[in-house]
């Protein structure tokens, strides 16, 4: 028994010194653990005391309780870790990057390189609020267009979007800066041919490899500069802007495309409105297929006029986000003289239009010609004949 409370005193203090490790292999008290972002964004080595990392021992022990009111010895484990201090880490290591920049001369980030050698797309992100991603100590791998490939796609753009008006395509241009940055350290070590990996922006880029090791991304951008080593991250320059799904899908194609939305589309067909296709931005409220098998008014009774009067009740001009409608709380839409009200009730954004409400199932998908809402009603306006 003496043993056992003495066994179990000296685990205690070992615990109490962390010696002990957390799951992602580092001990909590050791190097701050809490506080130690503000040191790797200063770039500051952190000296007040050591860091663990593997090699790592397993260590075992028996602890003493109590089962059914026995007692018994209980096997624990517990992981013994290689301390380090800046003075006498390896500056290759990735605990010397985030915890001793100084001493290992990595205080440059991602930003710094941005704004040194790709000014175009780094005064893009900038504009966009998004540079202390980049300034973060958390681990990214961005995609830099050149200065020359950047500038270019701004100025000639054949998409609808205008990437260079942040008032009305600031969503968009998001979209598209966070399709460059992908939330990991990734080097042309780790990338091999067909692989795929997920954006920031939360779709998947896919990986070439020729048969020279070039590596192409999404197969048209190549890596011209691959591999250059940040401290919190790598920079690989490419040669031509990534473009996300929102650039590359209209409206009238996204429409088209979804399965969900056939009876809306052919409305939209036989009305001839491909606009959508070619000209915005436009907000749309797209009822689904179960919304018109609901719905009690007679399509097939609607007249030409009533048919479109019908469909440009469920667009507004611009590009509204769920939160500027609930902002705005009221718009006015393409059908001349009518409007729509927009409320929320838990965490959901609902339309109301004379009597009636509409439920916003899905919000905010951007297309090159707009943003789509997907709705649970037909949004009716007065006069339409009846089943």
């Amino acid at each position: 028994f003496t043993m056992s409370k003495i066994f179990n005193t000296v685990y205690l203090l070992l615990l109490f010194l962390n010696i002990t490790s957390p799951s992602d292999g580092h001990s909590y008290r050791s190097y701050g653990y809490k506080n130690i972002n503000s040191y790797s964004q200063s770039c500051i080595d952190y000296r007040w005391g050591t860091f663990m990392e593997a090699p790592c021992t397993t260590l075992t022990y028996y602890k003493r309780v109590k089962r059914r009111r026995r007692w018994t010895r209980e096997k624990k484990t517990y992981r013994k870790c290689t301390a380090y201090t800046c003075d006498t880490v390896d500056c290759d290591s990735d605990i010397a990057r985030k915890y001793c920049p100084q001493t290992c001369g990595w205080c440059t980030t991602l930003s710094d390189e941005l704004n040194a050698n790709f000014t175009a797309f780094a005064s893009f992100l900038d504009q966009l609020g998004l540079d202390y991603k980049l300034r973060s100590p958390e681990q990214r791998t961005v995609f830099a267009p050149d200065d020359a490939t950047f500038t270019d796609f701004l100025e000639n753009s054949t998409t609808v979007i205008d990437y260079t008006d942040i008032d009305q395509w600031r969503a968009h241009m998001v979209d598209l800066a966070l399709y460059h940055i992908v939330h990991q350290r990734l080097t042309t070590d780790n990338i091999i041919d067909g692989m795929e990996v997920c954006t920031s922006q939360g779709t998947d880029i896919t990986f070439t490899v020729d048969t020279n090791g070039t590596v192409f991304v999404n197969n048209d951008s190549e890596i011209t500069t691959p591999d250059i080593d940040i401290r919190n991250g790598v920079v690989h320059s490419i040669n031509n802007v990534l473009l996300p799904p929102s650039a590359l899908t209209t409206t009238w194609e996204y429409l088209d495309q979804s399965a969900s939305h056939t009876t809306f589309f052919e409305l939209l067909e036989n009305a001839n409105f491909t606009f959508l296709d070619t000209d915005g931005p436009f907000t749309m409220f797209a009822p689904t297929n179960d919304a018109f098998d609901r719905s009690t008014i007679d399509f097939n009774a609607l007249t030409v006029n009533q048919t479109k009067d019908l469909l440009n009740y469920h667009i507004i001009s611009g590009n509204h986000l769920s939160y500027e409608l609930f902002k705005a709380r009221q718009k006015e839409t393409l059908l001349e003289g009518m409007s729509l009200k927009f409320y929320a009730r838990y965490y959901k954004l609902y339309i109301k239009y004379g009597p009636y409400q509409s439920r916003v199932k899905s919000k905010n998908i951007l297309t090159s010609t707009g943003v789509i809402h997907v709705v649970d009603t037909v949004l009716r306006i007065p006069g339409l004949p009846s089943m």
